[in-house]
């Protein structure tokens, strides 16, 4: 036989049996102790390292929507802008055109105004000279106010033709 139980062994295997028996009580149990808080701490660091990064994953589309909202306003305000900017633009050429229409028909008035006016200034002055005309050709002294009318009468009727 190759192993021989002889006192010497049976002491060794009894002095390694309380050996480990003291190593475990004494140094694997706190060892694996260790250990086992150190693998829970891991998985705690892990798992709070996952829910933040959810957390800030949340938070950048919590933010991304905002800066999409923002941006959407932003071109509502720029579009509602240039539309009141196109109403108040055509509203000036309006109000330009309006003036400048009615400016041009008080001008035209003014002109008519002034044509008529100087029509009678020269009916009148026409007149004057007939008048004068005639009572040289005549040689006579009519009385003023009938040659007037049958002047104003001349022109009148030769106005109508």
């Amino acid at each position: 036989m190759l192993l021989e139980f002889t006192p010497t062994f049976i002491w060794v295997a009894i002095n390694l049996l309380i050996l480990y028996l003291v190593m475990k009580k004494l140094l694997f149990k706190p060892v694996t102790g260790f250990m086992e808080k150190r693998i829970q701490t891991i998985k705690d660091s892990i798992d709070n390292a996952e829910k933040t990064r959810s957390e800030a994953n949340e938070l950048k589309k919590k933010y991304e929507e905002q800066l999409k909202a923002a941006k959407a306003q932003a071109d509502r305000i720029l579009e509602d802008a240039r539309t009141r900017a196109g109403k108040e633009y055509d509203s000036v050429i309006s109000a330009a055109k309006s003036d400048a229409e009615a400016l041009m028909a008080r001008a035209r008035a003014e002109m008519e105004r002034e044509r008529d006016q100087m029509l009678k200034d020269l009916k009148s002055q026409v007149a004057g000279l007939a008048l004068s005309v005639a009572s040289k050709v005549i040689e006579a002294n009519m009385d003023t106010d009938k040659n007037r009318e049958l002047a104003d009468k001349f022109i009148d009727e030769a106005g109508a033709a």
